[in-house]
């Protein structure tokens, strides 16, 4: 096996995905690998991983629906990964970022990502509500990194601007698991059997 993989290939199904990972590989990053071989790199000025993640000013105040998610060829459907810069954001019980025709609010803040005993950054998670106060699927879940992670040499105060302005994000659409709908039919029970041994 090549030992040339992006972090976090793994092998989830046996099937011909493309050029730059091979056959029945799929980008799934950990929380920790994403900060560490990617947010990381781009703060440093170093060669991330693979090019797989999106480096795109801003991403954050642009409706997730308008984003082109189908460049993310060796991801789930409807997810996309970006190193971006930090949008302004406005903090009163939630923290709101907003766009054009919306805006994301967050539910969950600065969780702890570890690796090895080490907190290496922080999550925080965002659902999109439309101009209308209409709950979306879309999903944000947002990572910062520990300036703690990085060598004492490096830390200058130019990288501890860099970790203040950058941050990687996962961009996705939450799947309705069939347990949760709740109307079912023959149709859908029958092709449920058919995917048990599937990816969702």
């Amino acid at each position: 096996m090549s030992n040339n993989l992006p972090a976090a290939a793994k092998v989830i199904v046996e099937e011909e995905i493309g050029d730059s990972l091979p056959p029945g590989y799929y980008f799934l990053p950990s929380a920790a690998q994403l900060i560490e071989e990617y947010l990381l790199q781009k703060i440093l000025d170093l060669p991330m991983a693979s090019n797989i993640v999106k480096i795109m000013d801003f991403v954050e105040l642009i409706d997730p629906d308008q984003l082109n998610l189908e460049e993310f060829k060796y991801c789930k459907d409807k997810e996309g990964y970006y190193i971006t810069k930090k949008a302004e954001r406005k903090a009163n019980e939630k923290t709101i970022i907003k766009t054009l025709t919306g805006h994301w609010k967050e539910y969950k803040s600065n969780i702890p990502i570890s690796n090895n005993s080490q907190i290496v950054g922080y999550k925080s998670t965002f659902t999109f509500y439309q101009a209308d106060g209409t709950e979306t699927a879309w999903k944000l879940n947002e990572y910062t990194s520990n300036p703690d992670i990085v060598p004492v040499d490096a830390l200058t105060d130019t990288v501890r601007a860099k970790i203040e302005e950058y941050v990687a994000c996962r961009i996705h659409i939450k799947k309705v698991k069939l347990a949760e709908q709740v109307i079912y039919n023959e149709e859908t029970v029958k092709d449920e059997d058919e995917d048990e041994d599937g990816e969702e």
